[in-house]
């Protein structure tokens, strides 16, 4: 038995977190293949002690803190939003030059929380087609995973993402 690096437990952390707050398990964003990609835009973002502040708060906290709402939307749109613009969602982002086709528009391994002109990037290529938002509303990412021949004749099936708890 191997054991487990710093970097490997905070991966871990990470998406036990993200899985508390998105809604999704575990399983579900490891099978994204996007972990590593977010939690080291996170890092870089908000910085070490900024996300281990954000995964210590309370995820159930209403309104949920600024750098938790970036990383729930990381995880739904494959956007970062800095803290401050998390509030809205900019879909532009996706298509905008230099913003898509995994290039970031902030250089990588920039911290750019205080930059208040740093605009939103989409984080990887795999980004856009395997954000939660599709597996949520249970529709495709349009143009990116073929549903299938017909598919448009049957209205879409609803996963329950939410634990079911006994009464």
């Amino acid at each position: 038995m191997t054991q487990e690096t710093s970097a490997e437990t905070e991966l871990r952390a990470f998406v036990k977190f993200s899985a508390t707050v998105t809604g999704f398990s575990e399983f579900d964003l490891w099978g994204t293949g996007q972990a590593e990609a977010y939690h080291r835009t996170a890092v870089q973002r908000l910085g070490p002690e900024g996300l281990q502040a954000a995964m210590a708060s309370d995820p159930s906290a209403d309104p949920a803190g600024p750098a938790v709402k970036s990383i729930i939307k990381l995880w739904y749109v494959g956007v970062w939003y800095r803290p401050e613009q998390a509030g809205r969602l900019d879909v532009a982002a996706w298509t905008a030059p230099g913003r898509s086709g995994g290039k970031p528009a902030v250089p990588e391994g920039s911290r750019a929380e205080g930059d208040r002109s740093s605009p939103p990037f989409v984080v990887s290529p795999a980004a856009y087609t395997e954000g939660l938002l599709w597996r949520a509303i249970g529709a495709h990412p349009s143009g990116a995973k073929a549903p299938g021949y017909g598919s448009w004749a049957t209205p879409p099936a609803f996963e329950d993402h939410q634990e079911k708890k006994a009464p």
